[in-house]
């Protein structure tokens, strides 16, 4: 019987964790998620940590469900993730937005939660300093052209006008929510990323495999984008030609079939 691990956990715990590595793998389908899936998980969010838009509504014991993540460990250490990409990737791009919205602020309230994000989005070293070189979460996306945007906006919190994937287009606009928010909270700043990643949950599902991991994703029915029937044999057919050394011909195949 295939072994499982299954442990609910908020964001913090989960993103901060010196062992998670998350990798979107080759064989996943491109960053599809649009302004609209943004818009609702941001008033979800915000629903969630301002009730009846009154912060002082908020209980500290309140949880919010954000839904699955379905992954393995392959043979770099990394988790591949099967399914929640889309999930993951936003809230990445959520989170560095606020992160890059800390750095023009200096009460101590706001840089506590800043530090606290920051393990979120980066890697850390033996003596627990963060390096901004390593980000918790890589693409490697094999039909997603615009794949090293997201890696640059993570890595540099500037999204310009000049970027016109759905990254760049997604991450401008939790800019404008946050500069929003600001406006009308200015006291309350530091308590909506706060209970995003104190309150929010997820629910990582560890397969020992990517043929379990598979079969998981399947039987689950949730509000984010779950590879289709084609996808699941799309990765198959990359696991075969990986081993065989042909993984780039199947990529140029599958880019042909695409355009056609």
């Amino acid at each position: 019987m295939s072994k499982l691990n299954i442990d609910q956990k908020t964001i913090e715990a989960l993103f901060s964790d010196p062992k998670t590595d998350f990798l979107i793998p080759d064989y996943q389908r491109p960053y599809a998620w649009s302004e609209a899936e943004c818009r609702t998980l941001w008033d979800d969010i915000f629903s969630f940590a301002f009730p009846e838009n009154n912060s002082d509504n908020f209980k500290t014991t309140d949880e919010y469900f954000l839904g699955p993540i379905v992954t393995f460990k392959n043979d770099e250490g990394k988790q591949e993730i099967i399914d929640g990409q889309q999930r993951l990737t936003t809230l990445m791009l959520l989170l560095r937005a606020f992160y890059a919205r800390f750095g023009k602020m200096k009460d101590a309230s706001t840089q506590l939660v800043q530090e606290r994000v920051e393990k979120c989005i980066w890697k850390k070293d033996e003596l627990g300093a963060i390096i901004k070189t390593q980000l918790k979460i890589d693409s490697e996306v094999a039909t997603d052209v615009q794949k090293d945007q997201f890696l640059s906006i993570l890595k540099n919190g500037d999204a310009p006008d000049s970027m016109k994937s759905q990254y760049a287009i997604n991450y401008r606009f939790f800019q404008a929510k946050i500069n929003e928010f600001l406006n009308d909270y200015p006291t309350y700043f530091a308590y909506l990323p706060a209970r995003l990643i104190n309150n929010c949950i997820l629910l990582p599902i560890e397969a020992e495999s990517q043929d379990t991991a598979l079969r998981i994703f399947s039987t689950l029915n949730d509000r984010g984008m779950p590879l289709s029937d084609s996808d699941i044999f799309k990765a198959q057919f990359y696991k075969f030609y990986s081993s065989q050394g042909k993984k780039d011909d199947f990529i140029k195949k599958v880019e042909r079939v695409r355009r056609t």
